[in-house]
């Protein structure tokens, strides 16, 4: 019987090692891409350095120590496995070095296609796209619990939704609604709280006065209670720009 180079196929005990030398060439070829992307981007961490990198490697090794099993050379196979690889390994290498340029992208995609998501576009600076109804909304939580809010350069106060204060664990029946203030539908009346924390994007506020409405709204709104803890707010073609 003649092994696939044409001459005797050697006996089972001496079978080459193929599969594992394979298999060193892919680790050895990650390796390398760690080595050059360490030396090409000296200020990024080393990848050696996450454990979830390190869990990532460690399961890379696992699957392809498939190779290990195997006994027959076929050229192009081995060749377009070995490069599946291989570009899978540089994939999961390159996403962890570009870790926070993908994540800033995928969110401005996000607040491209939800404008209701903040952008954080600096330090301490986050911008809000308008809608399509030419207002301005943006997702935030109160005591852990997220809510849309509307924003309200027009409003005083932060109101809540009475339904948004039922989902925060308001129990209506227990608030007194004492606060009269002006509506686009006449006198309203509000019930005043304190909640525990108010997030906003990368703005958290704590120990936070608002009024419950006793009528539904449609959305809870930040009014200028919110927007005068900022340092500063302005509109430009269509952006609402928050900076702290």
């Amino acid at each position: 019987m003649s092994s696939p180079w044409g001459g005797p196929t050697p006996p089972p005990g001496k079978r080459p090692r193929l599969g594992l030398y394979l298999w060193l060439g892919v680790m050895a070829a990650a390796g390398l891409t760690i080595f050059l992307l360490d030396r090409w981007f000296p200020g990024s961490d080393s990848p050696l350095g996450d454990p979830g990198m390190v869990q990532t490697l460690g399961f890379l090794v696992l699957v392809s120590s498939s190779l290990l099993f195997v006994r027959q050379f076929n050229v192009r196979q081995t060749v377009r496995n070995v490069l599946l690889w291989l570009a899978l390994g540089a994939v999961l290498i390159l996403g962890f070095v570009f870790q926070n340029e993908l994540m800033d992208l995928a969110t401005r995609l996000r607040g491209a296609m939800i404008p209701s998501y903040a952008i954080q576009t600096g330090a301490r600076e986050m911008t809000v796209s308008e809608g399509e109804d030419g207002h301005y909304h943006v997702y935030g939580t109160v005591n852990g619990v997220k809510i849309q809010f509307l924003i309200d350069t027009g409003a005083t106060d932060i109101v809540l939704d009475p339904e948004d204060a039922r989902r925060i664990g308001l129990k209506l029946e227990d608030l007194t609604f004492d606060k009269p203030f002006g509506s686009a539908n006449g006198i309203g009346h509000g019930a005043s709280i304190v909640a525990d924390e108010l997030v906003v994007g990368a703005v958290r506020l704590s120990r936070v006065r608002m009024s419950v409405n006793s009528a539904r709204m449609g959305s809870s709104l930040l009014g200028m209670a919110f927007l005068s803890r900022l340092k500063s707010y302005s509109f430009s073609g269509g952006k609402l720009i928050l900076r702290w």
